[in-house]
């Protein structure tokens, strides 16, 4: 994504990495927005239903605790989106180094972590993608459960 502050494209395969990266974290946040819907419909099934017995209230609160993981996740995805999609206009070493000078700064980066390449970046990144599709998973599970349970 080229802009008009810095028109300067990154280079060919390591911008579309970064490029290919900030499209699965846009649909890991899609996935995780699905995650919590399903949390609020888990909530209120639980709620519902807790008079009837213990159990609802124990899968509301498992629904709570998954959406709470989501919430953070969902955070999480979207300043990896952010900083992927600057990366795929200016992915050089020095910007690399800059970005890892930064997270440091904020305290976000351990300090052993500094200088891995783009590519290794963009693997650790994509792990969300698959956290993201797990809780949502489990989150439509909790909802059958409470819907077959009644």
């Amino acid at each position: 994504m080229v802009t008009e502050a810095d028109p300067r494209p990154a280079s060919g395969s390591e911008a579309w990495v970064a490029r290919i990266t900030a499209a699965a974290m846009h649909a890991a946040s899609r996935l995780n927005g699905a995650g919590l819907v399903l949390a609020m419909a888990n909530l209120l099934l639980a709620g519902l239903f807790a008079p009837a017995a213990l159990v609802y209230l124990v899968l509301g609160l498992v629904a709570a605790l998954i959406g709470v993981a989501q919430l953070w996740l969902l955070v999480r995805i979207e300043l990896d989106r952010r900083l992927f999609e600057a990366l795929a206009v200016a992915a050089d070493a020095a910007d690399l180094d800059a970005l890892d000078q930064g997270l440091a700064a904020l305290g976000w980066q351990a300090p052993g972590r500094a200088g891995r390449s783009l590519a290794e970046r963009s693997r650790a990144t994509l792990r969300f993608l698959k956290f993201a599709g797990a809780l949502t998973a489990a989150q439509l599970l909790l909802a059958l459960l409470l819907l077959l349970l009644r």
